[in-house]
Formats: structure tokens, sequence, C-alpha cells
């Protein structure tokens, strides 16, 4: 019976260690093939209004608003924090993002949800490299009479990713 549990173990491992080392910058589709990374393009800039200073707790998301757009910071989120509930205020929402790593890690990602009858549907995820430089992307096709949310997330239990966002051009929701 150890041996079994022993060979059951190693197996895990082993599995863990090729999810591991193919999660690091290709994406495993289900019919096998792999698919690269589309990340967002270089440039932009993140603004933030006066007076926001982002506490920078371990796991946490802090947004304001700056007109009409959503500004956000994060630090070390791998499991996923979600904004509120937006209304686009345009078809078009625009992402402008960066941050660092203090690993290994290659990206983080930016979610959009949309807000149904019977809970939230995902939409789309931009990529974004975690070098520090800043890159902007956008989120296309959307219905401006429906709430979406933003999440931010990153793949990598030991490793710490800080950046900041800002999402615009939108309105916050009631409710």
């Amino acid at each position: 019976m150890k041996g079994f549990v022993r060979a059951a173990a190693l197996l895990l491992c082993i599995c863990f260690a090729v999810g591991a080392f193919t999660g690091c910058g290709i994406i495993k589709r289900l019919d096998g093939e792999e698919e690269e990374i589309n990340y967002c393009e270089a440039g932009g800039s993140v603004n933030f209004p006066e007076g926001f200073n982002p506490v920078g707790a371990k796991n946490t998301l802090e947004t304001v608003m700056l007109d009409s757009t959503l500004c956000g910071s994060f630090t070390q989120v791998p499991a996923s924090k979600s904004t509120d509930y937006f209304y686009p205020a345009s078809d078009t929402l625009t992402v402008t993002a960066s941050g660092t790593t203090d690993g290994s890690l290659e990206q983080f990602r930016i979610n959009l949800w949309k807000r149904t009858e019977t809970g939230t549907q995902w939409v789309e995820t931009l990529y974004f490299r975690t070098n520090g430089e800043t890159a902007t992307g956008t989120f296309t096709g959307l219905d401006v009479n429906s709430k979406y949310r933003i999440s931010v997330a990153f793949s990598g239990a030991t490793t710490s990713c800080t950046g900041s966002f800002n999402v615009g051009p939108l309105q916050l929701a009631e409710g």
C-alpha cells in the first residue's frame, strides 16, 4: 500500500511540475494545441486622482473614480480580485495597466465579466507583462445597458504581483 501511495504522490508531483512549466507564457487549449498569449500593446499611462494613496496590503485591489475612469491598484492577487459593477459609457473600454513581480511570473490578466440574469459571465481577457512597462488594450462590442466588472489575477502561488490600471470610459452602477 505504501508503494502505491508513493507512486501516486510522485505522479501528482510530476503533473504539477508539467502544469507549472507549460503555464509559463503558453496556454494549452482543450484540443491539445498550444496558443500564444497576445499581450496588450506597449504605451499609455496610468493616472490616479490627487490624494489617492493605496495602502498596498497583501491580496488587495483598491479602486477610485477619476471622471469617467476607474483607477485601481493591486498587490499580490493570485486568486483574483474584482471591482464593483459599472456601465460602459460606450461599446469600447480601454484598459491601461502596468505591473511588476518578485519572481519569474511573466504576465497578469485583466478579465471582463458581464452581469446576467443568472449570475456573471466571462467576456474576454487582456494580458499584460510584468516588466513594469505600461501597456494598453481594449474590450469591444459591449452593451452600454449591461453591467460589467473587471477582475485582476495572475498564476503563481508563491509569487507577488503589484500593479495599477485605468479602465474607461464608464459609469459606476448602483447596487
